[in-house]
């Protein structure tokens, strides 16, 4: 077992700065008051780019699918997102932070099962980030992100425009911040084709809520507030349409989720989820791989999907340590079925220690298989380098299998040329009609202009 050095907390140093983001977007006096008064957000931080990275030809090892790069440009490619066409598996969409020219969020898409990629042209011109990527059940495609407000577009199936759409600060609160949206594809659900974004007003206190439209298209509506100090508000909704919303209050280390039995119009009283070893109050906290931004230690859900065993069944995804005393962070997994009473946790990745795992995400294939990938550095003693890792569980969430590496070479996001984003907040997975995984995520191998955005698909 290797020795674990202590984990070192972090005020958000690398966290945008207000008088950056008032100069190039224009927010607000009161946004801006708000935002540099808690410095608690995950706005990407403006860093001049790296130089080029410099190394030789991808070796693609045949055990394992190879690594698609999706992006091919010379800035920074982080955040990153991925949906899989429910009509099509070879249809897919990516996407990532992008911080280069207008440094406005990128959506790529792939008709061939992700061997190649083009530009879908959504055709945002100013800073945007934090993108999430969603198709109904008929294809139509839906992408959140943000651009110190919140916003969304949508493209019909069959189509190539994008319809884009602005949120009032009346609607979506001052300073919006780490959104995702999700749409309800259960067949029998009394609110199918319904889509729900999740996020915090950074601006009000970081308080949670959730935006809803019946068609994910028109006639949005916000929810009640749901608690303040929130970070990562996302949303899971069950087969019979019930909505969980689910985030990190950071000041309390607490999972908290709340659930809607009508759609969104209005949810519970949060209840705790788990309480984290931890310790979230200082927002970002400084690991090994990721010691310039730090890492947020918000959750990723995914409800089950219709037919499937535990149709009711919603994982609760998130990164923490194994003893309070214990500075690596593990994978783990918590599950429910009603939104009321939990699971214990249950430890995801396989190694013997002193590693560190973050960042997870999941997806549930149609046949119920759980899938949860994540960043590693069990092949690096000094804990810099990362790998993407992934496993399933067969048995609804009690149990995980080997974990297997995705990833053809590794990443160090600690040496000299880094963008000071680094990994960002997360990274991304989804399951594919033919119950099939993709996964995206942030690689800075050798050979890479900077950090481009990856693509591989994933075997069940």
């Amino acid at each position: 077992m290797r020795k674990v050095r202590p984990l070192a907390r972090m005020v958000g140093t690398s966290i945008v700065s207000v008088a950056m983001l008032a100069g190039l977007q224009g927010l607000s006096a009161t946004a801006n008051a708000v935002a540099g008064a808690t410095r608690s957000n995950t706005a990407p931080s403006l860093s001049r780019q790296a130089p080029g990275r410099i190394g030789g030809p991808l070796s693609v090892d045949g055990k394992r699918k190879p690594n698609r790069n999706v992006s091919h440009k010379s800035g920074y490619q982080g955040e990153t997102t991925v949906a899989i066409d429910p009509t099509d598996p070879l249809h897919i969409l990516t996407s990532s932070n992008d911080l280069t020219g207008s440094n406005a969020a990128q959506v790529y898409e792939s008709v061939d099962g992700g061997k190649t990629w083009t530009n879908a042209n959504v055709g945002l011109t100013t800073l945007c980030y934090d993108p999430w990527l969603d198709f109904n059940a008929a294809g139509d495609a839906f992408f959140a992100y943000e651009c110190s407000n919140q916003s969304y577009a949508y493209r019909i199936h069959g189509t190539n425009t994008w319809v884009k759409t602005t949120f009032s600060s009346q609607l979506a609160g001052s300073f919006p911040d780490r959104d995702m949206i999700q749409l309800d594809t259960g067949p029998n659900s009394p609110f199918k084709n319904s889509a729900y974004i999740g996020y915090d007003d950074n601006g009000n206190s970081n308080t949670a809520y959730v935006l809803f439209s019946r068609d994910g298209k028109t006639g949005w509506t916000r929810s009640n507030a749901m608690g303040t100090g929130t970070i990562g508000v996302n949303v899971s909704v069950s087969p019979d349409g019930t909505v969980y919303a689910t985030w990190l209050a950071y000041g309390t280390s607490k999972l908290m989720m709340a659930k809607s039995t009508n759609g969104g119009v209005s949810f519970g009283a949060a209840v705790v989820v788990t309480t984290l070893l931890q310790n979230t109050s200082s927002f970002f906290i400084s690991i090994p791989p990721q010691q310039s931004r730090g890492i947020v230690l918000f959750p990723l859900t995914e409800a089950s999907t219709p037919g499937s065993s535990n149709p009711n069944r919603v994982y609760v995804a998130y990164q923490d340590r194994a003893t309070s005393n214990n500075a690596e962070l593990n994978i783990y997994v918590i599950t429910t079925d009603n939104g009321s009473t939990f699971s214990s946790r249950v430890k995801v990745n396989d190694d013997t220690g002193g590693a560190y795992q973050f960042f997870p995400a999941v997806a549930v294939s149609p046949n119920g298989t759980v899938g949860v990938s994540w960043y590693d550095t069990r092949r690096d003693v000094t804990n810099h380098k990362t790998d993407q890792f992934f496993a399933t569980s067969t048995n609804g969430g009690v149990s995980f299998g080997v974990n297997r590496r995705i990833t053809t070479a590794q990443s160090d996001e600690t040496v000299g040329g880094f963008n000071a984003n680094q990994y960002g907040d997360y990274e991304g997975l989804d399951a594919g009609p033919t119950n099939t995984f993709g996964a995206v995520w942030c690689d800075s191998r050798a050979g890479n202009l900077n950090e481009e955005l990856y693509y591989a698909k994933v075997l069940a």
